[in-house]
């Protein structure tokens, strides 16, 4: 007969993962919504995906669209992710997906990666960051490169395409960039971003 205490711990584990996982993650900026296949299907259409690339899946949470990408299409995945166990485990499902040569895994804040050499960059974040990684692409990421965001759109670029609420950008030409508003409610954006 299991005891009253071993259940209660049992209980006390399960609510401590739910917790972090969908609730502890909006300290890091974002909670936990999966993204769906199809939305990745999607995705890796819309960036033109194709063997050899590179792309980069900002705010990657466990994984599943970098090892997506790299099964799929055998691409080069680059997941920027600031928390730390779903770093954790996206390595670990990385090794048990066998795709360790083509995806690497990086700890840290997705405002800091360095976008300057990629040309497909992929990403499901919440609204309070898109941006915040608009001034960011447009800054940064070479013109004609190509940004696919889900659910969410920027807030000064009209998206070149959108197919069930997957939208890609083409990164314009300083000529042809539309001027980007200044942020009107920073108070909002969490603060490790």
């Amino acid at each position: 007969m299991v005891s009253n205490q071993l259940v209660g711990l049992v209980l006390f584990v399960f609510a401590a993962i739910v917790f972090y996982v969908f609730l502890f993650g909006i300290f890091w900026g974002a909670g936990y919504t999966p993204t769906r296949r199809r939305q990745l299907l999607v995705a890796a259409s819309l960036l033109q995906l194709k063997e050899g690339d590179t792309v980069y899946d900002l705010g990657s949470g466990f994984g599943k669209a970098v090892i997506f990408f790299a099964e799929q299409y055998h691409a080069s995945a680059v997941g920027i992710e600031i928390d730390p166990l779903r770093c954790f485990l996206t390595k670990w499902s990385v090794r048990r997906h066998g795709v360790s040569a083509n995806v690497t895994i990086v700890r840290g804040n997705l405002l800091d990666a360095d976008l300057r050499k990629s040309s497909k960059v992929f990403f499901f974040l919440t609204p309070l960051l898109m941006r915040k990684v608009q001034e960011k692409v447009a800054r940064e990421m070479p013109e004609g490169g190509r940004v696919v965001s889900v659910d969410h759109r920027f807030p000064d670029w009209k998206p070149v395409e959108s197919v069930q609420n997957v939208h890609l950008y083409v990164v314009p030409g300083p000529e042809e960039a539309p001027q980007i508003t200044q942020a009107r409610d920073l108070d909002n954006v969490p603060p490790n971003v």
